[in-house]
């Protein structure tokens, strides 16, 4: 008896992690697909093995200026996509030098936003359309 009710438990937790799973990659697309439409879209990711991890994503006009950006943090599947409305209006060059210069153990933490502003960059720099990167 102990042992069904420790299996269905168990089958329970992992249709809810199922289930949550899909309704975060659902919520990722959506996400990803509304700030296509606004212009070009860096993403980057930051993975911990213990602690938060997030997702980020930005998107850009031709001239590197940030038109939104959102953000993914936590550590279960209720996480959900948060505006980052401080980097809004800001250029994508401008935000990575502020970045790269912060102290390594502190850049560690804005390793998602690198990632999504390097993809930004390089994706302008191969159009032709700014600074090298």
């Amino acid at each position: 008896m102990q042992t069904e009710m420790l299996l269905g438990g168990l089958f329970l937790l992992f249709v809810i992690q199922v289930v949550g799973t899909h309704l975060q990659v659902k919520e990722y697309k959506r996400a990803v697909r509304e700030m296509h439409k606004l212009g070009n879209v860096g993403i980057g990711a930051r993975r911990r093995k213990l602690g938060p991890s997030n997702i980020v994503v930005i998107a850009c006009n031709s001239d590197g200026v940030i038109l939104d950006g959102r953000i993914m943090q936590g550590m279960t599947i209720l996480s959900r996509f948060r505006p980052m409305a401080d980097i809004v209006g800001r250029t994508i060059y401008d935000l990575h030098a502020e970045y790269a210069a912060l102290p390594e153990k502190r850049r560690a933490h804005y390793k998602g936003h690198m990632q999504a502003l390097d993809a930004l960059m390089i994706r302008l720099h191969n159009e032709g359309k700014h600074a090298p990167v």
